[in-house]
């Protein structure tokens, strides 16, 4: 479905550059795609419009006019948030002016995706928890949402950096419990849990909380096996191979290393079968 557009916005700034519509067009799009958008009002594809409007210093919110535009391009910086692609993350939302957004839940959106960024590329801490408070306390329309246990994540995270790990836990649970509920109801799909609880899983083994990691290991390779998912079964395996190693339970954690390097090498995850060949397991194999 085509986004409804400014077309004369795009036309106008591509002119104050002094671009032609081929070099506008140029690693993005055919020509014949600028002369439709500017002419047209209307655009098939948010990436191109994303790249048309950060190659012309343009925001998507001053030339989108398709009232749903929040929900593309927000699925666009879940993507990269969940990927831990948060410089990619950085140059989405940079094109969105906040106070256009017109719904509690994308304002909500907009502030926990600003919360990971602060904290994980501008390194300032105290603005991503002011950031995730924001959307926790402001902007939530829903007390378990996917979005609800992400924030109460970053706000753990957060606390972890500066090392206060008994408010890091309290709020890693928090997140852990919401998500729980957010499975149960089928709010989200379970690819985006699964990553989520993978970060979750991830934060109590930092803080030693090994035990609480595996039993949440245990939860989701069960239910990946009840749905017939291998979706980062190798990054959990790895996971409890750690956990296993830290408990002191050498022979078990060997074992998923191995069964982490088989899955990792049957989903085509290279970097972590390479990593476990060439490094975890070096002394063993």
């Amino acid at each position: 479905m085509a986004m409804m557009i400014t077309g004369s916005l795009i036309r106008n700034a591509r002119r104050e550059k002094g671009l032609s519509q081929v070099q506008l067009a140029e690693g993005i799009c055919t020509q014949a795609t600028i002369s439709s958008i500017e002419n047209q009002n209307a655009c098939t594809s948010f990436d191109i419009l994303a790249k048309l409007c950060r190659k012309l210093d343009l925001r998507i919110t001053d030339v989108a006019r398709n009232s749903r535009y929040g929900d593309k391009v927000f699925s666009y910086i879940e993507d990269d948030m969940r990927n831990h692609l948060y410089a990619d993350a950085n140059k989405h939302i940079d094109q969105i002016d906040s106070k256009k957004l017109d719904s509690r839940c994308m304002k909500g959106k907009y502030h926990c995706c600003r919360g990971f960024i602060e904290l994980y590329i501008n390194d300032d801490i105290e603005e991503a928890i002011y950031n995730f408070n924001l959307q926790l306390t402001q902007y939530s329309t829903d007390k378990s949402t996917f979005y609800e246990a992400w924030s109460n994540l970053g706000i753990g995270l957060a606390y972890q950096k500066l090392g206060k790990l008994c408010r890091a836990e309290s709020f890693i649970d928090s997140s852990s419990k919401i998500l729980s509920k957010v499975k149960k109801e089928g709010k989200h799909t379970m690819i985006a849990i699964v990553d989520l609880y993978v970060d979750i899983i991830a934060a109590y083994a930092e803080l030693g909380k090994h035990q609480r990691a595996l039993t949440l290991i245990h939860e989701i390779l069960h239910e990946l096996t009840e749905q017939d998912l291998i979706y980062k079964a190798d990054v959990l395996a790895e996971l409890e191979s750690k956990c296993l190693y830290a408990q002191g339970e050498v022979i078990q954690a060997t074992m998923k290393q191995f069964t982490a390097m088989f899955v990792a090498e049957l989903r085509g995850n290279t970097d972590l079968a390479d990593k476990i060949l060439k490094r975890n397991q070096s002394h063993i194999i």
